[in-house]
């Protein structure tokens, strides 16, 4: 971890076949299931950023005040077969030591390979987001992210949760 202000990546790569297949569809998004299954959820940063649980389920990372966090999450199939979608964050614990976190939606520039030139790839302007907070002062932060398994079309199979934390190593 750096001594200045940084940015903390977080992937968060979840199995939404397996999901939808274990735990059932679920269209109730103010009671969305819990996913317990520690092998249907990865949650990726930095090595450095990884305090414990890198591609695991229960990602503890270590964070600065004033540091950024972002949260992003796609399906193992990269959103192909189905899609997962953040929708609400709620703190179980220490909620006073970061920012309320939000989604961002932003618009970027991402490369898209050229079948004729290879080596030489175009590049298309997209719609994006991540949910960013800002870390406000040490301890940890007990959460969970609740979010909904969408399949090709944009039709809702269902609404899941499940619970890692941060430390913040001020």
């Amino acid at each position: 971890m750096s001594t200045t202000q940084e940015i903390i990546d977080v992937l968060i790569a979840v199995d939404t076949e397996t999901i939808i297949s274990n735990y059932g569809l679920n269209k109730d998004p103010n009671n969305p299931v819990q996913i317990t299954d520690a092998s249907l959820i990865f949650m990726i940063t930095k090595r450095d950023d990884a305090l414990s649980g890198n591609a695991g389920t229960e990602l503890a990372i270590g964070a600065k005040t004033l540091d950024t966090i972002r949260w992003r999450e796609t399906s193992l199939s990269l959103n192909a077969t189905y899609s997962a979608l953040l929708y609400k964050f709620v703190a179980t614990a220490g909620g006073d030591l970061i920012s309320n976190p939000i989604p961002l939606l932003v618009e970027v520039q991402t490369p898209l390979p050229d079948p004729s030139n290879p080596t030489m790839p175009k590049t298309q302007t997209i719609e994006s987001y991540f949910w960013t907070s800002t870390v406000l002062k040490p301890g940890s932060v007990t959460y969970h992210f609740n979010f909904m398994i969408l399949d090709r079309a944009g039709n809702v199979q269902g609404y899941y949760w499940w619970d890692p934390y941060i430390k913040i190593t001020d």
